[in-house]
């Protein structure tokens, strides 16, 4: 960490930090800046982006999860048996039904 005093402000910080896209050694005025541009920071959210929907794209071909094209009735995860609390049965089916985009 490197210290700068001024006149005016009592103590401004500057740390060296590495880029978590591009690796390149940059000097950093806010604790949260984690990329030394803009541009680095665009292009690590579109890989991210990417490996979310690759990520997910794959289980909705296992199976695993449920996509918003298959929103119909009979793609939900309700237990096929009843809770024995009505009022929580109740509300579970409401958000299943809100999930799935069905109106009462």
């Amino acid at each position: 960490m490197l210290l700068k005093k001024t006149l005016n402000d009592p103590q401004t910080r500057f740390y060296i930090s590495k880029c978590k896209y591009c690796g390149r050694v940059f000097i950093k005025f806010e604790n949260k800046t984690g990329y030394c541009r803009e541009a680095c920071r665009t292009w690590a959210v579109r890989e991210q982006k990417a490996k979310y929907q690759q990520k997910r794209r794959k289980l909705i071909n296992d199976g695993e999860l449920i996509s918003n094209e298959l929103r119909e009735p009979g793609t939900t995860f309700l237990s096929q048996h009843a809770l024995s609390d009505f009022g929580l049965e109740e509300r579970t089916v409401k958000r299943e039904l809100k999930r799935i985009g069905v109106k009462i």
